[in-house]
């Protein structure tokens, strides 16, 4: 009943928020000096307006936390949901001090309640779907700005769309030079651990992403962000010409391309040591690569997903693709 009655309230005030909305500036690229109030376009090319510093701001997800704590925000968080993964120690203490609203994502009636002027997560907390918060432009019909991170709905999403990130949120909440300082400090370490796999790049290790098994097979990204990541250390993913970002495969699909190394997604109920004795105890997989040499890499969803940490995801994928080369 509660949805109904949002869904009229939106259609009374949608005139108003498109006079809010018909004297903006769009922002495409990189960081710029626009001043309020100004466009960013977002997930589904929603526009969304933004007219002040935001104030009391909803983290929906621990990667789009980090990328606001490293970023000095903080302050501004008033409450988190969402949180299947922590965020970087640096900043555990501050961010798990914050109110959580929600396993997941919490419905529109709790966010109003709770009366942010920003929300700032995956993707996947916006939408119309009863798992999803809101839409872009219901929240902005509600006086509410939020913006997706890129990286989660993006497809072939690469390093250039993280920083851009970091540009949007400098925009945002005016602090360009922090986030300037950031997308530097990244560009540098990716560019070293780029210097030294250089000599695999025309033969790259074969890696395999397990996150989950599913439907009897593995649950594994394809054309995705962590693709991407793995291509900048040295190694290619071996379902990266699949097209969508996440798919289901067979266990002799697997065997089939076999990788000489597996990164192993650490979240949820099931422990990265648990998904690891799985892959070991499968015997489909026996004469596959990198179960007989024992190379697994563990790595959390905040590792691989936008934040701050992806430029050192890199170089721990490089290590353990080519330790010799950190000697």
């Amino acid at each position: 009943m509660m949805k109904k009655h949002i869904k009229t309230c939106l259609a009374l005030i949608a005139a108003g928020s498109m006079l809010l909305a018909a004297n903006v500036s769009a922002q495409e690229g990189s960081q710029g000096d626009l001043t309020f109030p100004f466009t960013i376009v977002t997930k589904n090319e929603e526009e969304v307006t933004f007219d002040h510093v935001p104030e009391r701001v909803l983290s929906t997800n621990p990667n789009t936390g980090e990328q606001l704590m490293a970023l000095g925000l903080g302050d501004k968080i008033i409450a988190t949901c969402y949180n299947n993964a922590q965020v970087s120690e640096e900043y555990r203490a501050e961010y798990e001090s914050k109110p959580v609203i929600a396993e997941k994502y919490p419905s529109l009636e709790v966010v109003l309640d709770l009366n942010p002027d920003f929300i700032y997560g995956r993707s996947s907390a916006f939408g119309d779907s009863d798992s999803n918060i809101a839409t872009h432009t219901e929240l902005q019909n509600y006086g509410i700005m939020s913006l997706s991170s890129i990286e989660g709905y993006k497809l072939g999403c690469d390093l250039e769309d993280v920083y851009q990130d970091f540009y949007n949120l400098g925009q945002i909440f005016q602090v360009q030079d922090r986030a300037e300082e950031i997308v530097s400090g990244m560009k540098e370490k990716v560019a070293a651990v780029e210097e030294k796999v250089k000599v695999h790049y025309d033969d790259p290790i074969r890696v395999f992403n397990f996150d989950m098994e599913m439907d009897g097979g593995a649950y594994t990204p394809g054309n995705n962000f962590t693709s991407k990541l793995i291509r900048h250390a040295g190694g290619v993913n071996i379902f990266e010409d699949l097209e969508k970002t996440w798919n289901t495969v067979s266990w002799e699909e697997v065997v089939a391309r076999d990788p000489e190394i597996i990164i192993i997604n650490d979240y949820g109920d099931t422990t990265a040591d648990e998904k690891v004795e799985f892959l070991k105890n499968n015997e489909a997989l026996a004469d596959v690569t990198a179960i007989k040499e024992d190379r697994f890499i563990i790595i959390t969803l905040p590792e691989v997903f936008a934040s701050t940490r992806v430029a050192d995801t890199v170089e721990k994928f490089a290590e353990g693709f080519y330790p010799e080369l950190f000697e």
